[in-house]
C-alpha cells in the first residue's frame, strides 16, 4: 500500500470528536461513563417501556469499552442490561404485559440484548487495544523499549504543564556514551544492544512514572525530569549521572557516559529545540574535556559549569 486509504468526512468527525477521549485518566473515564449512565438512565425512566432507550446503553457500554477496556466494558453491559430492566420491568411486571411476552421469551430476548452488547463491546474493546499497539510502536524504541526522539518532543509541553501546576523545576539531560562503538567493533552488536538496554534500563528504574525518557539515536538519550521544590535538580542530575555510571561498569564494557544537563524554569520550557541544542552543547563540552562527567546549564549556553 503506497498511501493509507482516504478517509469519508464522516470518519473524520468521529475522529476529532472522539480523541479527546484518549487521553481521559481512568478516574476521568469512569465519571464519563457514569455521567452517561446517568443522562441516560433518566431518560429511560421518564419516557417508560414504551420508548427503547437500547441506543443510550450501547453508547455507555461502547464508551466503557472504550475508554476503561473490555473488562469494565462487560462488567457495564451486565450493568445497563441489569439497570434497564429494572426500569421498565421483567417477568411479569409491565415489560413483559404490555408486549404479552411469556417470561421464557423475555429472558430469552434480555440474554440476546446483552449478547449482542457484548460483542459491539469486544470489538469496540478490540480497535482500542490495536491502535495503542500501534502507537506504543509509533513512540517507542523497540530496542530499548524508551520513547524515541518524536515521541519525546510531544511530551515535553504535557510534563512541563504539570510542572508549573506544582511549581516544579525543570531538568533536561542528553546523555551520550563514551566507548560505545569499540564495543561494537570488538564483542558484536549484541554485546552493544546490552548495554544499550541496561543503561536505559537503569535510567528509568531512576524515574517516575511521569517523567520522559528516550533514546535519540545510536548510543544518544535524553530525559526531562519535574524536580519538586525540596530537592536540587543539579544533586539529582549528579545522582544520576552516577548511577548510570554504576551501571554501565556492571556491563564489564569500557563505557562511560557523558552528560549534559539543563535546569529550566517551567514557564520558560516553550522551545523545546533550544533547550536540547543547550543540553546537547554541554554535553559536547564534556566530550571535549575529557569524557565521563557531567556538565550543567542554566538554561543559558554561556553559563555552563562543571558539576562539583
Amino acid at each position: 500500500m503506497k498511501a493509507p486509504p482516504p478517509q469519508s468526512a464522516l470518519i473524520k468527525a468521529m475522529m476529532r470528536s472522539f480523541r479527546w477521549t484518549m487521553w481521559l485518566s481512568r478516574r476521568q473515564a469512569w465519571l464519563a461513563v457514569m455521567a452517561a449512565l446517568s443522562v441516560t438512565t433518566v431518560a429511560d425512566w421518564l419516557t417508560g417501556p414504551t420508548v427503547s432507550m437500547t441506543i443510550g446503553y450501547l453508547f455507555v457500554d461502547c464508551l466503557a469499552a472504550w475508554t476503561l477496556r473490555e473488562r469494565a466494558g462487560i462488567g457495564v453491559v451486565l450493568f445497563t442490561v441489569a439497570l434497564s430492566s429494572l426500569v421498565n420491568g421483567f417477568g411479569y411486571i409491565p415489560a413483559v404485559d404490555l408486549t404479552g411476552l411469556s417470561t421464557t421469551v423475555a429472558i430469552w430476548n434480555t440474554l440476546t440484548r446483552a449478547s449482542s452488547a457484548m460483542m459491539i463491546v469486544l470489538l469496540v474493546a478490540t480497535l482500542r487495544h490495536s491502535i495503542d499497539v500501534e502507537r506504543w510502536r509509533a513512540s517507542t524504541d523497540y530496542l530499548t523499549r524508551s520513547l524515541n526522539g518524536g515521541a519525546f518532543r510531544s511530551k515535553i509541553e504535557r510534563v512541563a504543564r504539570m510542572a508549573r501546576r506544582r511549581g516544579a523545576t525543570l531538568l533536561l539531560l542528553y546523555m551520550d556514551l563514551d566507548g560505545f562503538k569499540a564495543v561494537n567493533d570488538r564483542h558484536g552488536h549484541a554485546a552493544g544492544d546490552e548495554v544499550l538496554r541496561r543503561f536505559a534500563d537503569e535510567a528509568r528504574a531512576r524515574m517516575r512514572a511521569d517523567d520522559l525518557f528516550a533514546r535519540l539515536g545510536g548510543d544518544e538519550f535524553c530525559a526531562f525530569l519535574a524536580i519538586e521544590s525540596e530537592a536540587v535538580p543539579e544533586q539529582v542530575a549528579e545522582s544520576l549521572h552516577a548511577r548510570l555510571s554504576d551501571a554501565l561498569r556492571a556491563t564489564g564494557y569500557a563505557v562511560t557516559c557523558s552528560m549534559g544537563a539543563v535546569v529550566i524554569d517551567a514557564g520558560s520550557a516553550a522551545d523545546t529545540e533550544r533547550l536540547i541544542r543547550l543540553a546537547d552543547e554541554a554535553m559536547l563540552e564534556v566530550k571535549r574535556n575529557g569524557k565521563n562527567a557531567i556538565r550543567i546549564a542554566f538554561d543559558a549556553p554561556a553559563e555552563l559549569r562543571r558539576a562539583a
